[in-house]
């Protein structure tokens, strides 16, 4: 159902090697690296031989060797623009960007904004983002740029991550266009839109996400905020890294195939692996961003830039997806759809979790992106934001206990509702969403029972815990 090495007629395959072949010739960290891997880089004749090529890493090689060594014939000041990671997974790492990187991002955005319309109505682009080293914002803007260059009725502002500063960008600069887009983290993006004034809802507003998963439920309701209710295509979540930029985007069709996992068992199993609630379905063009899936689910990324990447792994676990054997298999599921993609050679990717982002609880990997899914629950949303930090602690006597700190909202009436039978409304639809992702909680919930269960507990809006840089960290990472 989904593939996991290259073939002769994989799209995107040649362009992969044709990467792979200037890293070994132009990128001095890379042949020291095949070297220490006793890798010989001739016996890569073809596009199956591609599959044996070691994988790289951050651990292995972005941080084993100088920044220098990784560029291309070693020259730093080959870099057009650098961004950092934000540090979510360990140490900031710094990401060279070149004029590659900017046309894939603009032809990437630019069939983003196609679907938004973007080509044809005049449009503001508000991005909300963390405006920096970090390359949210950034990557946005200067892609805005571009395409307002290339023809598209666009404009810009960057605000970044100051809540009134884009209320009054959309109130005061939206009413001169036929749309505003508002880019940013979802759960910023949500604070923007609670409580925000006619002036700012009532425009025709569609939503550019990335930096977390999104369910579908936390659609429905952004939907519902903004007027737009069965609009879901005026929400697209992005899919990217600081490592190599966009990666994918929702599109109608992806979208809609996500639903009808959510609403047909057997389809979740065959695409999802039973998991869509939690993850994340992305159109994805192995032209720009040549994709694999490792052995242990791991998906491996080649792709052109000022620092080359070839089969990088970024400990994402996920399936890759063609729109031919989505097609069969929802055939023979009985469904029909109409598998449209943007590219003829564009498939999909499945991301499930993030591997290095999780709290280990009596060694289970406890993984956000289900607890996200809970707490976006309709029955919670008129106490809570979906914001929260998940962490191990130890209790009294000296057992591990996993706590969940939650954000309220943003009114006086919020903290009316934060009673103890609203946290252990909390503590069931988080245990019901674990228990649904991962067999490992199921069988702990049976054995430690009561102690399995979360501590819920209520913290005040833009409290120490819920305070943005870049985005808010979701997982505290506890030493054992």
């Amino acid at each position: 159902m989904y593939s996991t090495s290259p073939s002769a007629t994989a799209p995107g395959s040649e362009r992969a090697l044709a990467t792979f072949r200037h890293a070994v010739e132009n990128v001095p960290a890379y042949t020291k690296f095949l070297s220490a891997q006793d890798f010989d880089p001739e016996s890569v004749r073809s596009v199956e031989d591609f599959a044996d090529v070691p994988a790289t890493t951050k651990g292995n090689y972005v941080a084993a060797y100088g920044l220098d060594e990784l560029m291309h014939r070693g020259d730093v000041t080959g870099a057009r623009i650098w961004s950092s990671s934000s540090g979510s997974s360990g140490q900031p790492t710094h990401w060279a960007r070149s004029d590659v990187s900017l046309t894939h991002s603009v032809q990437l955005h630019a069939r983003i904004m196609r679907q938004f319309g973007a080509d044809k109505r005049s449009t503001l682009l508000v991005v909300c983002f963390a405006m920096g080293n970090w390359i949210g914002g950034t990557y946005t803007l200067r892609a805005a740029e571009e395409l307002n260059q290339r023809g598209f009725p666009l404009s810009v502002v960057a605000p970044g991550v100051d809540v009134e500063t884009v209320r009054e960008n959309v109130a005061t600069l939206g009413k001169h266009y036929e749309q505003v887009v508002i880019a940013g983290y979802p759960p910023f993006v949500r604070d923007v839109l609670d409580g925000a004034d006619a002036a700012v809802v009532r425009q025709d507003l569609k939503l550019l996400l990335a930096g977390e998963s999104i369910g579908e439920s936390w659609r429905d309701g952004i939907l519902d905020l903004i007027g737009k209710s069965g609009r879901t295509e005026d929400v697209c979540l992005v899919y990217g890294t600081a490592d190599a930029g966009m990666m994918g985007h929702e599109t109608p069709t992806s979208i809609s195939l996500r639903r009808l996992a959510l609403e047909h068992r057997d389809v979740d199993e065959a695409l999802f692996g039973g998991a869509a609630a939690s993850s994340t379905l992305v159109e994805y063009d192995p032209a720009f961003r040549y994709t694999e899936i490792d052995s242990d689910g791991r998906l491996l990324f080649t792709v052109d830039n000022s620092i080359p990447l070839v089969r990088y792994r970024i400990n994402d676990v996920g399936r890759i997806l063609s729109p031919h054997t989505l097609g069969v298999k929802l055939a023979e599921l009985g469904h029909r759809m109409d598998l449209r993609t943007s590219s003829g050679e564009a498939g999909f990717i499945v991301l499930q979790r993030r591997a290095d982002v999780a709290v280990s609880f009596y060694a289970v990997n406890i993984y956000p992106e289900p607890v996200r899914v809970a707490l976006s629950h309709p029955q919670l949303v008129d106490t809570i934001t979906g914001k929260f930090v998940l962490a191990r602690r130890s209790g009294i006597d000296l057992r591990d206990v996993l706590e969940l700190r939650v954000e309220l909202r943003h009114d006086t009436a919020a903290q009316e509702r934060a009673t103890t039978e609203k946290a252990q409304l909390i503590c069931r639809k988080v245990v019901e969403a674990l228990s649904s992702s991962s067999s490992e909680y199921r069988e702990l919930l049976q054995i430690l029972r009561e102690r399995a269960l979360p501590r819920v507990s209520f913290h005040l809006f833009g409290s120490t815990d819920f305070q943005y840089e870049i985005k808010q960290t979701q997982v505290e990472k506890v030493s054992a």
